[in-house]
This record gives structure tokens, C-alpha cells and sequence, in this order.
């Protein structure tokens, strides 16, 4: 069995396109559509209402263009809308945390995990819960890194800015028992590099890597994976699409099929 049928990949901007790049490397033959809400981002900042609502459409976009299975590669969606939307469409969906939660309670040889996201993930305790189910002796520690999500977005990664930032906002975890840093939204490995010199000693933990790795099992399994030898490639985002454009090719370093500008929930 082959399904030609594309890969669908969620998020409220750009940061998603880190889950877009596993993918490519993982499933390299898969056919991908990604839409980034670029218009109403951060979702960070949201009600839990909006948040579902807003995620609600993009479901929706996605299973108009025939998807198989669709990623959310954002954390804050997968935190405030996963388990109502799964409620409402019969389309398969996988979240970012349960994956990420899972790699770092493997990695930390001290029992101690941070988390840095935005606000809304921070504050829906959604890690804590998760890892606290898989191994309650681990201690969490969450830190709001909303700040991060505008540097991505406004490509100041290898800016004086970024490197502040992330100084004052990673301090309780240097020099300290936290020895595994999950970077709980998808925005946050485009500050790896940055991170990882501010924090030399700590493994970071990059949820996609694991999402992807259980999206692949999940196709497997279910008979799912095309035996195309070639793929597609579209990227959608509903504002901002010059500066999308740019970073994204930045970013992925790979053919692009499409990159264009929808409109959703209009």
C-alpha cells in the first residue's frame, strides 16, 4: 500500500517549520503541507478559547487539502486544543509534548527537567503533568520565554537582544540541578545555538525530533507511508509572507514547491 496523501503541519507562525524540517529528514518522500497563522501569532498570549477556535480552522484548512495525518507543531496548541479537536474530526493528530516529555524523562540523569515556553503552555502545566505521569519523582521547572517568540519571528536570533534574553530569562537554571532543557515551543531550536552558549552543560531537548519519530511509527504502522520517490513541499501562511518567505528558506535549505498566502476563518 502507498498513500500519496500529504502530511499536514500546524502552528500560530513560523516556529513550526522546525517540525517541517524533522520531517523532511525522517520522511524525506512524504509529501507536506504546512500553514503557519502568522495573522493572530503568538498564540502564547490567548485565551484557551481562542486558541482552540484558531487551531479549529487551521484543522479545518488542512483537511481541505486532503492530509493523512496532521502534526501540531506548536506547543500551545497542542497544550490548549489537541484533546477537544481529536473529539471533533476523525483525521489522526499528534502533539508535541507527549513526545518531548517522553525524550527528556529518558535523558536526565540528575531527575530534574526545565521547560521554557510561552505563557499559555507555561501556565497549562501540560509538561509537568505529562512527565509527572511518566515519572513522578522528576522535578519540573517552567519558565515563560514568551520574548523568544518575537526574536524568531523578527529574526533577531544572533541578535545582542537575543543573547540578553535569554541570559535573564535562563538564569534559575544555570549552574543548577537542571541538567535537560525542553524547548516547548517550536520557535525555540531557531535559538539552539544561542541557548546552548549560555548553557554549555545542558542537554536541550528539541520536541520535534521525537513528534516526527512517532508521527513515522504511526504511518508504519497503519500503512500510511508512500512509496513516492518524489515529494511536495507547500508552505501557507495566512500574514506576513515576504518575511515568512525569507525565513523559511532560510530555515529549510530545501526545494519549495509553494510558499503563498491563505486566508482562513475569514
Amino acid at each position: 500500500m502507498s498513500d500519496q496523501r500529504p502530511i499536514g503541519v500546524l502552528d500560530s507562525g513560523l516556529g513550526g517549520l522546525t517540525v517541517v524540517k524533522e520531517v523532511i529528514r525522517q520522511l524525506p518522500n512524504e509529501n507536506v503541507i504546512f500553514i503557519g497563522d502568522e495573522a493572530r501569532m503568538p498564540y502564547g498570549v490567548k485565551t484557551h478559547e481562542q486558541i482552540i477556535s484558531y487551531t479549529r480552522e487551521m484543522v479545518q484548512y488542512l483537511i481541505s487539502q486532503n492530509v493523512k495525518l496532521i502534526i501540531y507543531g506548536c506547543n500551545t496548541a497542542t497544550a490548549n486544543a489537541l484533546l477537544q479537536l481529536r473529539k471533533e474530526f476523525t483525521v489522526p493528530m499528534l502533539g508535541v509534548i507527549q513526545p518531548g516529555s517522553t525524550q527528556a524523562s529518558k535523558i536526565t540523569k540528575t531527575d530534574h527537567v526545565g521547560i521554557i515556553g510561552t505563557e499559555s503552555t507555561i501556565n497549562s502545566k501540560s509538561y509537568d503533568k505529562t512527565i509527572a505521569a511518566i515519572d513522578p519523582k522528576i522535578k519540573v521547572l517552567g519558565i515563560a520565554a514568551q520574548k523568544f517568540v518575537a526574536l524568531v519571528e523578527g529574526d533577531k536570533a544572533d541578535s545582542d537582544e537575543a543573547k540578553k534574553n535569554i541570559e535573564t530569562t535562563l538564569r534559575p537554571f544555570k549552574d543548577s540541578n537542571y541538567d535537560t532543557l525542553i524547548l516547548g515551543c517550536t520557535h525555540f531550536p531557531m535559538l539552539k545555538k544561542q541557548i546552548n552558549n549560555y548553557l554549555p552543560e545542558t542537554k536541550l531537548v528539541d520536541p520535534a525530533v521525537s513528534t516526527v519519530e512517532t508521527a513515522k511509527e504511526y504511518l508504519f504502522k497503519n500503512d500510511l507511508l508512500t512509496d513516492s520517490q518524489t515529494r511536495t513541499l507547500k508552505l501557507h501562511a495566512t500574514a506576513g509572507i515576504d518575511e515568512f518567505a525569507k525565513l523559511a528558506k532560510r530555515w529549510l535549505k530545501t526545494d519549495i514547491d509553494e510558499i503563498s498566502l491563505v486566508n482562513i476563518g475569514g
